[in-house]
């Protein structure tokens, strides 16, 4: 019998109505040596019975004892994979059915590469693609700021996190992924492939102001740590720069003041190299572009600073002056 080489990581918890969705589209893969670790977090609804209606020998069904959120949902099933790959998919979320034979050929022809993500679209209450960055080095970069690639619609080499003992920490609220991929960022490479694998649904249990501003502040939390091992001061301004040139704040600092952060950043990595440098400086600069942007709508800086502070980009000079005249 040919050795199972992939693994479905599948936390569930109270995914009743979609959960039939989810697994159907799993055993429709065109690559079938897999398994799937199904752990439910102590489902109030009719998920276990759901999954339990399945024969098929591949579908492992782990019933925790508590609820203890999907982080540990996650390491319970993370603890018992062996296989050579893993993926994940939430209760609620579909896979194509090329998903699996694309990801793992993609992995077998790359095996420089520890972590590879597909395109996510979104369906529900908002239907869109998300892309994410191929180039590992500006994945490595962007950790800056958050991750580049998708955690749900990736395939992870598992050796990568038994060796170096990782595994999901709720260190930060609902940042697990971002977390994950930091720790990683020395470790291994991490890219991505435009296909639409996976499919992920959006609904107002997973989308709202409430759930905004604690993440907001989950990522303050986070840069602590993030500058902090970049060798950069914390403090109130610092840390509200950095969330401010992540759209995590509103805009409240001049012009000045996100150019001065990016450039201590951009010198404190020439000392700890925690990021490649020349990618960094592209990542950070795309970010000083885009709360330019921010500025020219609230009406906070005139052309001349623009110019001034080296924004001679075209695109924001047209921009600036078609918001101010209504010239396009």
């Amino acid at each position: 019998m040919e050795q199972t080489r992939l693994s479905v990581l599948l936390p569930n918890y109270n995914n009743g109505p979609y959960l039939k969705e989810a697994l159907e589209s799993l055993f429709a893969q065109t690559y079938s040596n897999f398994i799937i670790y199904f752990v439910d977090d102590c489902s109030t609804d009719d998920s276990i019975s759901i999954a339990e209606s399945y024969s098929d020998e591949r579908l492992v069904i782990i019933k925790k004892r508590q609820n203890s959120g999907i982080v540990d949902t996650m390491n319970v099933a993370l603890d018992r994979i062996e296989t050579e790959y893993y993926v994940r998919l939430d209760g609620d979320d579909i896979s194509t059915p090329d998903r699996f034979e694309t990801l793992v050929n993609f992995m077998d022809e790359h095996p420089e590469i520890g972590v590879c993500s597909s395109s996510i679209e979104t369906f529900g209450i908002e239907s869109k693609v998300m892309d994410f960055e191929k180039d590992p080095q500006l994945n490595r970069a962007n950790l800056i700021f958050g991750h580049s690639i998708g955690h749900a619609s990736s395939i992870f080499r598992t050796a990568v996190l038994k060796t170096n003992k990782i595994s999901y920490v709720d260190r930060f609220w609902r940042l697990e992924d971002y977390y994950l991929f930091y720790r990683l960022k020395d470790l291994t490479l991490t890219t991505a492939i435009p296909n639409k694998f996976y499919l992920y649904r959006q609904a107002a249990y997973n989308n709202n102001d409430e759930i905004t501003q604690r993440k907001n502040l989950a990522f303050k939390e986070f840069y602590k740590m993030v500058l902090t091992d970049l060798g950069v001061a914390i403090t109130e301004k610092n840390l509200s720069v950095h969330l401010q040139l992540n759209n995590r704040e509103k805009t409240t600092f001049g012009l000045k003041d996100y150019r001065n952060h990016i450039q201590l950043l951009c010198g404190a990595n020439k000392k700890s190299l925690l990021y490649p440098v020349v990618e960094l400086d592209l990542i950070l600069k795309k970010y000083l572009e885009k709360i330019c942007y921010r500025l020219i709508d609230q009406k906070k800086v005139g052309i001349m600073q623009l110019i001034g502070l080296g924004m001679r980009n075209k695109a924001l000079v047209k921009y600036y002056f078609a918001t101010r005249f209504g010239k396009k």
